[in-house]
């Protein structure tokens, strides 16, 4: 059984009747993001405003360069990510459940920049091999061109590693093609990215795995042995990314949380798993 209740401006999702995330939505956050991502043992697989960088939130969506605006950093001069409401909310499911968030992308000056609507789906998995998706679509206000320019500082999703299990202290990040840390895997492409390591006393890691409709698949990964995780293929563009009224942005990816590395994780194996559940998908649609 998947649950979905709001308790104090956030969403909390148990699955088998335990916490499995939290998403954050309230007043008090530059933007909404899912922390914690608990891992078999309780402990969580992302940090939440880490020291060396207080804007890194569990797994956020954000933006330094759109247009003109800063949608990444938390300060003075930076927008907020604004939560309207929810146009979807399982609250329950036997096998799944789901929520659809629309938010307005809001500068320091008052314009709203974009707006996105974010499908989460999860799923009734045991701790040990569990994955959700994220269905992100970025829309352009009425009559307006937003670019979205090449910047490290962006993230459609990011990801930001807890301690334990990035390389910095001990992890590993592995790629697709055997891609090892940021020297093996930053600005490469690859269908996803995993980082394992240890949590507690634990042996695990948590993947992203890069829609195969996505723009540019498989992507180029932004990474960092410190902690963040990003597919960024815009990063590594010469020209910025549009956005227009008529040509919206969609992207989708899927979360795969595993018990042990890379190997004993069957990461691999998921990956090849979601690859033929999209092919499946595609090869039983009407359109």
């Amino acid at each position: 059984m998947v649950e979905i209740r709001e308790e104090s401006a956030q969403l909390v999702i148990r699955i088998g009747g335990k916490e499995h995330t939290r998403y954050q939505f309230g007043a008090p956050h530059w933007k909404p993001f899912l922390y914690p991502i608990r891992a078999a043992n309780g402990l969580s697989f992302v940090a939440n405003e880490p020291n060396d960088h207080r804007h890194h939130h569990g797994i956020w969506i954000g933006h330094g360069r759109v247009n003109g605006d800063d949608f990444w950093l938390e300060r003075p001069t930076s927008g907020r990510i604004v939560h309207l409401g929810f146009d979807h909310l399982e609250t329950s499911g036997e096998e799944q459940a789901a929520f659809t968030a629309r938010n307005e992308w809001i500068s320091n000056t008052g314009v709203t920049s974009l707006t996105d609507i974010r499908t989460w789906t999860f799923y009734e998995q045991p701790t040990a091999d569990r994955v959700f998706d994220l269905d992100l679509t970025l829309f352009a206000p009425a009559g307006q061109i937003v670019e979205l320019h090449p910047t490290n500082e962006a993230g459609l999703p990011s990801i930001r590693i807890a301690e334990g299990i990035t390389p910095k202290t001990g992890g590993k990040i592995t790629n697709a093609e055997g891609g090892i840390n940021e020297r093996g895997t930053y600005k490469k492409r690859s269908p996803w990215v995993d980082c394992s390591g240890r949590l507690g006393r634990q042996d695990c890691g948590i993947a992203i795995f890069d829609h195969p409709d996505n723009p540019h698949f498989p992507t180029n990964w932004f990474t960092r042995d410190y902690g963040p995780i990003a597919p960024n293929y815009g990063f590594f563009q010469e020209d910025p990314i549009v956005i227009t009224p008529e040509t919206p942005l969609r992207l989708r990816y899927r979360f795969y949380m595993h018990i042990g590395d890379v190997e004993t994780g069957h990461v691999a194996e998921a990956w090849e798993a979601y690859r033929a559940g999209v092919e499946q998908h595609k090869g039983g649609s009407k359109e």
